[in-house]
């Protein structure tokens, strides 16, 4: 009798052991699930961290694309619809008003930015400027044209040459209207192209000499990114001139062609 109930005692601390060591091993079972609980979310904000990283990426890539090719097909159109308006400068007869440099064009054109639903011509101004970092920025400014005479008081000085005659205009300046086109430039120039006389093809030339009653037929612009604003592409816009020879706004009279 007191060896079975011995024996019972013994078999009686055997539960509690048991009950002890698998407690135990739930324990370790737990915290090995949080470990992989918390690497698997560690994975995934890194993956999303990832994917919302490259989802702005080519968002910004979009939208200077964006930017790039509406300042394209605006140049084009601003170009495409220019006029060959006649200024009337008091230390000079009438002249065709166009400044082409290379780094700057003054001309007049029937097409704007900031007023595409007016009807109107406006004097439209492009000029590279120097930015921060050594590279360059294509702007735009837009003024109304309210007169011939008002258009002429702009004009400094006409320099004669056996081609016809240059127009020096003040330097540009920029204003809080100005508009920028185009950024991050390590090149931008302008060239205009001149027929030639014989009726040969002609050439492109990045300083303009006005002749009577024209401006170039067509224009371009060269265009290309610094190294740190790989996104755009060099680019070369080239419009042609609709209507290069003189066109005055002189009522019945400019109508009949007097």
């Amino acid at each position: 009798m007191t060896r079975e109930m011995g024996f019972q005692s013994a078999k009686l601390t055997v539960p509690g052991t048991r009950g002890r060591a698998e407690a135990g091993v739930t324990l370790l079972e737990l915290l090995v699930s949080i470990t992989i609980v918390a690497l698997l979310a560690a994975t995934v904000l890194f993956a999303w961290r990832v994917g919302v990283s490259a989802w702005e990426k080519v968002g910004t890539q979009l939208e200077k694309g964006r930017g790039v090719l509406a300042a394209h097909q605006l140049l084009q159109e601003q170009i495409a619809s220019m006029v060959p308006y006649e200024a009337w400068p008091e230390q000079r007869g009438r002249v065709v008003f166009f400044q082409g440099e290379a780094e700057t064009a003054r001309f007049v054109s029937r097409y704007s930015l900031t007023d595409r639903a007016a009807s109107g011509l406006y004097l439209i101004e492009y000029h590279v400027a120097a930015q921060q970092g050594g590279t360059k920025q294509l702007l735009l400014k837009e003024t109304p044209v309210r007169g011939n005479e008002e258009l002429g008081a702009l004009i400094r000085d006409i320099e004669s040459h056996p081609e016809g005659v240059r127009l020096r205009l003040p330097p540009f300046e920029r204003d809080p209207e100005t508009v920028v086109l185009l950024e991050g430039l390590q090149e931008c120039r302008f060239e205009y192209y001149r027929l030639a006389a014989t009726g040969e093809q002609g050439i492109w030339t990045d300083e303009w000499v006005n002749r009577p009653n024209e401006v170039p037929p067509a224009m371009r612009i060269h265009a290309a990114a610094s190294g740190d604003a790989g996104e755009l592409a060099p680019v070369t816009i080239v419009a042609a001139v609709r209507n290069s020879v003189r066109w005055r706004p002189l009522g019945i009279l400019g109508i009949l062609g007097l």
